[in-house]
């Protein structure tokens, strides 16, 4: 019973062991060999998977560098980044010297280890772009070209990096379309809080200047052509038009007409900004240049101008009570001053005819005869010609005395001048205008901006308008 009992025992305990063994297998076996020194040792070593295989396909998938080859014992050898040892040249995407511009993009030759030239991989967004020492920011990330060895950048003008474009851009030379810049790669930190330096220039000199696009002779000839035909519309035209002048009797010729302060600052700042925009847009192919503070000023101006002419159109100045004296003689509108001239001009020639006919008759002709009834006939003409032609240079005088004062006397003294002589309302509208929009072109060329007056400044002109329109109310317009 006890020899029972004790292989019972012993049963037992192998039962438990063969269980721990079960359990320990399951992370590896070499644990259960050594729990059971009495296993078959060559079990563990043929289950087991090595644990270098998996380290080496993770270890192949680098971000940035290049590919490392094989050993001779099948492993890899460590894989080390990439780097780019200077730049070879800079070119556009039609290579060779030719410059560029906004919008395009630029080729950066790379000078790379001699071994891993040929490696396609490059983690190319590592790689900031400097111009002349400063950092090009919110650039898309360049793209790199293996068989090229270069990287790629597109060159764009945004918020982030418009004070550098402004600085390269700015006071462009309009002799000349390039101007010469110096390119550097920088690689940016692992810490996004570190700065980048542009630690990466020419392997040789000259190799790393690049001739950048000031004003591109395309578009800027278009550009030219556009501000001229807009200044000629608007001033040049205004010899044949009443464009600009006050058109306070219609009956006076158009370009003998004075010119009005109102319309004149309207047209000035319509240019003005429309020819900024223009520029702008070519050199920097942005179009939305137009800032709050432009559009304060065309509508200061506008206001003015409408103000001046409903204070016209309301008041019974002398020059309303001297239209209603032409109306009255058939004289609506300078067509009517011109019909008159030409009737007057008709008559003329056909008394000159009528008179040469008379003097061609005998002097002495009998009463009864043919030649009698003709003299008198021409008689009675030449008398109806001459009431005629007086009538008509009564007409043509009086309107020559009545719109003498009205006549314009230059540019200049029409918008700052009236009955009584220069004006100090005239005179500030006139001063304020043309030193903010001296102000206004310098920020545009130097800048590349419009510039932003302060609410003060915009506040100051617009006093200026109203005061201007204030004071025309009794101010005698002839």
């Amino acid at each position: 019973m006890s020899a029972l009992n004790r292989l019972s025992g012993r049963a037992l305990a192998r039962a438990v062991g063969l269980f721990v063994l079960a359990v320990l297998a399951c992370p590896g076996l070499g644990v259960a060999a050594a729990v059971l020194p009495d296993a078959q040792p060559s079990a563990a070593p043929a289950a087991v998977a090595p644990a270098s295989a998996p380290a080496a396909a993770s270890g192949s998938a680098g971000t940035g560098a290049a590919t490392a080859p094989l050993d001779s014992g099948g492993g890899r050898k460590a894989s080390l980044p990439l780097k780019v040892e200077g730049i070879a040249g800079v070119s556009g995407a039609s290579g060779g010297t030719r410059p560029v511009g906004l919008n395009e993009e630029l080729y950066v030759k790379l000078v790379l280890p001699a071994p891993a030239a040929s490696s396609p991989t490059l983690h190319a967004s590592r790689y900031a772009l400097f111009f002349n020492g400063r950092e090009v920011k919110g650039l898309p990330d360049p793209v790199y070209l293996p068989a090229q060895q270069s990287l790629v950048y597109v060159l764009k003008r945004n918020d982030t990096n418009k004070d550098l474009w402004t600085s390269l851009l700015g006071s462009p030379s309009l002799g000349e379309f390039t101007r010469a810049v110096t390119v550097s790669l920088g690689e940016r930190p692992p810490d996004p809080k570190q700065a980048t330096l542009a630690t990466i220039v020419g392997a040789t000199d000259g190799v790393d200047t690049l001739e950048l696009k000031e004003l591109p002779p395309i578009r800027f000839a278009i550009a030219i052509v556009l501000i001229v035909s807009v200044i000629w519309l608007v001033f040049a035209r205004t010899a044949r038009s009443t464009t600009l002048r006050d058109n306070l009797l219609p009956q006076i010729m158009p370009k003998l007409q004075t010119y009005s302060l109102g319309r004149c600052q309207m047209a000035f700042w319509f240019v003005l900004i429309l020819c900024s925009f223009v520029f702008l847009y070519v050199i920097t192919w942005d179009f939305n240049t137009i800032s709050q503070q432009a559009l304060e000023l065309m509508g200061i101006s506008g206001a003015t101008a409408l103000g001046a002419v409903a204070v016209d159109h309301v008041k019974d100045s002398p020059a309303d009570a001297v239209n209603r004296g032409l109306r009255a003689l058939g004289l609506n509108s300078y067509d009517d001053v011109l019909r008159v001239q030409q009737e007057r001009d008709g008559r003329a020639r056909a008394l000159a005819a009528a008179q040469e006919q008379l003097a061609a008759l005998p002097a002495s002709i009998a009463r009864a005869s043919p030649q009698a009834t003709e003299k008198a006939s021409l008689n009675q003409q030449i008398l109806k010609l001459q009431t005629d032609i007086q009538d008509r240079d009564t007409i043509l005088r009086t309107y020559t005395d009545r719109t003498r004062p009205y006549l314009t006397e230059g540019w200049f003294r029409d918008i700052t001048t009236d009955l009584n002589g220069t004006t100090i309302h005239r005179l500030q509208v006139f001063w304020w205008t043309l030193i903010l929009g001296g102000i206004f072109l310098i920020g545009v060329y130097r800048n590349l901006a419009m510039p932003e007056f302060s609410s003060t400044l915009l506040a100051l002109l617009g006093v200026s308008g109203a005061g201007y329109v204030g004071f025309k109310y009794p101010e005698k317009n002839s």
